[in-house]
């Protein structure tokens, strides 16, 4: 009897383990199909982002092909404006525009975004601009060929040179920064022979419609800082009458920026044997300053290697005057500003686009040096009465540059 009992025992125990194991490989197979759901619906959902992304991508590649024949296709369709596109030559393109086709659909890609209000194509718009500051005032071709109005022509100007300077100016015409300072200054050393500096300071008066003087005493003058590879990194466009270089200089943003510290060299960067900031070079019309060399004034006389030194420093200050006869040559609307609304947003415009040509190796035709009148050349602004006081560190600091320069010559 007792074995009998033993036996049952034995039994329900061998039951309840078999149960217990199957309870448990049915736990585990349930967890092993709830685990495998939960892969499956994670490879679902990154299949679906995947798919999402692209999508996305697809139509952004779509939108931007859309964007490029967009121009194409419309010159198709409206034959009477933007056949330019289609019809221009290389040689038209440079004559007209002064670029090439390929930097003319780069500007309209960049600035399409502001030129989409209602009216003419952003390449009409464009084309219309760049044709008219690239004009003297009167240039009947540029209607024929558009065939639009004086009031268009301005509207399609102002509206250009505004997106240009919103869009473009902070990446093509900036201050430096300390990188871009340190490789200003090899590069300007390298190819004209002076050392720490980052540039040549520059300006040029531009006439206006008297506007009720009699004495017709308006002018744009614009002020520029021009690196050794003739790019402007600084330009100021303001209207004046009878300021002379040093008052318009003590007023701009660049002596700001020179004032606050916007020129400083690292501590690691020694120059003649001590650490000086960097500076720019500016003919007599500029006050002398530690971050602004002047050459030696000519009166009472001068010794030989002040004479020398004025000599190099005005073979490396021509870098600005070649650049303002270039950015003047190839925007013509700068020599006869009566045919056009000149403002200072259209001189800042045309420096923003002076850096686009030589940024992007644009060709230069010499012919258009032949538009400009020995008068058109130019001219530096009589020096008038400021405030500024000459800085005793800059006359020490041209001394050392002059003893420098004396030291490489007898050598």
């Amino acid at each position: 009897m007792r074995g009998h009992t033993t036996t049952m025992s034995l039994d329900v125990e061998s039951r309840l383990s078999l149960l217990m194991s199957l309870l448990m490989k049915r736990r585990r197979t349930v967890r092993l199909q709830h685990g495998n759901e939960l892969r499956k619906l994670e490879a679902w959902r990154r299949r679906r982002n995947r798919m999402r992304m692209y999508q996305q991508q697809s139509q952004q590649t779509l939108t931007l092909l859309l964007m490029r024949e967009r121009a194409i296709s419309y010159s198709l369709e409206n034959p009477n404006h933007c056949s330019f596109l289609v019809n221009f030559r290389p040689c038209d393109w440079l004559d007209r525009f002064r670029l090439s086709k390929d930097t003319f659909l780069y500007l309209c890609d960049q600035l399409r975004s502001h030129l989409q209000c209602p009216g003419l194509a952003p390449e009409e718009k464009l084309g219309i601009a760049l044709w008219k500051l690239s004009s003297k005032p009167s240039c009947p071709l540029l209607q024929s060929t558009f065939r639009v109005g004086h009031k268009v022509v301005y509207k399609c100007v102002k509206e250009v040179c505004q997106a240009i300077v919103t869009v473009l100016k902070p990446t093509y015409l900036h201050p430096p920064n300390a990188q871009a300072l340190k490789d200003m200054a090899r590069i300007f050393n390298a190819r004209w022979g002076f050392p720490h500096c980052v540039g040549a300071l520059g300006s040029v008066r531009i006439p206006l419609p008297a506007r009720g003087n009699a004495d017709g005493s308006h002018f744009l003058v614009l002020q520029v800082a021009v690196d050794g590879q003739g790019l402007l990194w600084d330009a100021g466009a303001n209207f004046s009458s009878g300021l002379g270089t040093a008052s318009i200089l003590e007023n701009s943003l660049l002596w700001a920026m020179a004032r606050d510290g916007g020129l400083q060299a690292s501590l690691e960067n020694i120059f003649l044997d001590v650490a000086h900031n960097y500076f720019l070079l500016g003919d007599a019309t500029y006050p002398l300053q530690d971050w602004l060399l002047t050459p030696y004034p000519q009166k009472g006389g001068q010794s030989e290697r002040q004479a020398r030194f004025n000599l190099q420093l005005e073979r490396a200050r021509s870098v600005a005057d070649i650049a303002l006869l270039r950015l003047r040559a190839r925007w013509q609307c700068l020599l006869a500003p009566s045919g056009c609304p000149l403002v200072p947003t259209l001189g800042l415009a045309c420096c923003v686009l002076h850096n686009v040509c030589e940024t992007h190796e644009q060709s230069f035709d010499s012919r258009w040096l032949e538009g400009l009148e020995t008068t058109d050349s130019p001219q530096a602004l009589s020096p008038s009465c400021s405030s500024i006081t000459t800085d005793v560190r800059a006359e020490f600091l041209r001394d050392s540059l002059c003893t420098y320069f004396e030291r490489q010559t007898v050598g």
